[in-house]
């Protein structure tokens, strides 16, 4: 009998696994004591493990110890069933339970993201917000514990060779990373699901089963399922294979980033140095402006030149927004650093905003904008507008449909009609049918009414025709060579829901389009109208593959 009256099981060996995550989070700084810890318990093997065992541990360490469930909305009564079982283990361990309830499909369609990505991205901002509301304890910011073991690290090592990455990338989930007021930890990472299944049997833990970790549409699951026993069949030890990988990649990714600290301490400097004056019609966040020198940055090697990039602008923008810079953000820094003219501006997530100076790439967290009608250096550089205060994006325009639309602002025309599928039907991929004129076929059903058109938004994403896989507009753009001048005002066609259905002229989502058969397509056409002064037309360049 536990102290709190619940019932323990004991197996003929109970200390295994508790011996390794207790080894594993003391060795990796991951649980202190007199931390407060939030377990994230989803009711399976792998969050009933790590609640069992972060709950021996709550003695020895003097834990504040709570569970939390975060219900995704997709599963129906499912999800509420297993919230109510999460509860009620809570509650046999004497320990405060908090349920919430995301949308993560709405999050999927709002921010162009697969339903994978989504649900874990709401799951941790549930995650978070419940850390932050319970606040730091004795031993410093609360911790949110999640049940990944080294089975998942293995998964997700692969997942981003087959996807494409980086060092950091090669590296895995880490065991600890810090947040804006908490700080996530993965005490499991030492464990294999093998491990784990063996102390749920020994301690009579009866997780609960997600049908949805067997769906192979999601791709950890596709990796789990199908490309893992393929290498194992060359490899049994393929899994350990990808973790030591993990951390080979982990020790020397850590070995750059402390030589890019220290050649930043070197090249960076607080403020702003006599004889430049950076920043004109914003109002920098006061000690937060950082002057770099420009000659200084270009003798560094590439990687370091990224590194030490990248350091200063998500130490800027912060840990959440930082992270939305992402490897096409750092490298356009690197190119203005080298290439822009005095005076040349880029905006980053978090209100960063870096300008070219004379000896000096200056960068700082900006609160305002500048000053109304006046137009300086925007997102892409010099010349492009910034916002509506200085000729920005335009209001979104609604699209009759059937019928004709004209956004002069853009200075195009739309016109969207229902006609027959069927050998009319034009091939799924946009077409040019004459000079500055193009159109798609869409599926009605696919789309929601009504249709509008609008101009890019931080954050916009879309899936490619032909490029398999969600992709970040600005690096869509970026990878189809689109005129910086242009891309503040390329229209976008949106549905109800604001998911991007055609980028006008290069390609469509591959999810809207209609495929040849019966019943009927809703064709869009889209026509210049006269260019406005000062701007040519959009090229008409259809449905190349990305470089």
């Amino acid at each position: 009998m536990c102290d709190n009256g619940c019932m323990m099981v004991r197996p003929q060996d109970p200390d295994a696994v508790y011996r390794k995550v207790r080894e594993f989070s003391l060795a990796e700084g991951l649980l202190r004591e007199g931390d407060r810890v939030l377990a994230a318990v989803s009711g399976g093997p792998d969050s009933l493990t790590l609640l069992h065992v972060l709950f021996r541990l709550r003695d020895d360490l003097c834990l504040d110890l709570r569970a939390a469930y975060v219900d995704h909305g997709l599963r129906g009564g499912r999800g509420a069933e297993e919230m109510a079982f999460v509860a009620e283990k809570a509650a046999e361990l004497g320990l405060e339970f908090h349920g919430e309830t995301v949308d993560a499909a709405a999050a999927a369609r709002r921010g162009g993201l697969s339903l994978e990505e989504a649900a874990r991205q709401v799951r941790y901002e549930a995650l978070a917000a419940l850390a932050r509301s319970w606040g730091p304890g004795p031993a410093g910011e609360p911790r949110v514990a999640v049940g990944h073991n080294l089975d998942d690290q293995a998964e997700t090592v692969l997942m981003r060779v087959i996807e494409g990455t980086g060092l950091d990338g090669l590296a895995g989930m880490p065991a600890l990373r810090r947040d804006e007021g908490w700080v996530l930890v993965r005490p499991l990472l030492a464990v294999t699901r093998a491990e784990i299944l063996d102390y749920c049997r020994a301690w009579s833990l009866e997780p609960r089963s997600d049908e949805t970790n067997t769906d192979e549409r999601f791709r950890r699951n596709f990796v789990r399922a199908r490309v893992l026993p393929l290498l194992e069949d060359y490899n049994p030890r393929v899994r350990e294979a990808l973790v030591r990988l993990a951390a080979i990649a982990r020790e020397e990714a850590e070995a750059l980033e402390e030589e890019a600290a220290r050649r930043e301490a070197r090249l960076c400097r607080p403020g702003v140095p006599e004889g430049e004056s950076p920043f004109a019609g914003l109002s920098p966040v006061p000690g937060s402006v950082v002057a770099m020198s420009r000659a200084g940055l270009k003798r560094l090697p590439e990687a370091l030149r990224k590194r030490v990039l990248r350091r200063v602008l998500r130490r800027l923008a912060g840990p959440e927004a930082g992270r939305d810079i992402g490897r096409a953000g750092v490298e356009r820094a690197v190119r203005a650093a080298e290439r822009f003219r005095v005076g040349g501006r880029l905006e980053f997530p978090g209100g960063v905003v870096l300008e070219a100076g004379y000896r000096h790439v200056f960068l700082a967290r900006c609160e305002g904008r500048r000053e109304r009608g006046r137009v300086g250096h925007g997102r892409d550089g010099p010349g492009v507008p910034d916002g509506p205060a200085d000729g920005g994006p335009p209001e979104p325009v609604v699209l009759a449909v059937p019928g004709r639309t004209e956004v002069p602002a853009l200075g195009w025309s739309f016109t969207a009609e229902f006609v027959r599928a069927g050998d009319a039907t034009r091939p799924r991929a946009p077409v040019p049918v004459a000079q500055d004129r193009t159109e798609v076929d869409l599926d009605p059903d696919e789309v929601e009414m009504p249709l509008r058109v609008r101009t890019r938004r931080r954050g916009d994403a879309f899936r490619p025709l032909g490029v398999g896989g969600t992709k970040k507009l600005k690096d869509f753009f970026i990878s189809c060579k689109t005129p910086r001048a242009e891309r503040d005002r390329w229209p976008l066609l949106v549905d109800a829901s604001d998911r991007i259905v055609w980028v006008v002229g290069l390609r469509p989502d591959e999810r809207f389009l209609a495929r040849r058969g019966g019943g009927e397509v809703l064709r869009v056409t889209a026509e210049r109208l006269e260019a406005p002064p000062g701007r040519a037309g959009l090229p008409l360049n259809g449905p190349r593959l990305l470089p």
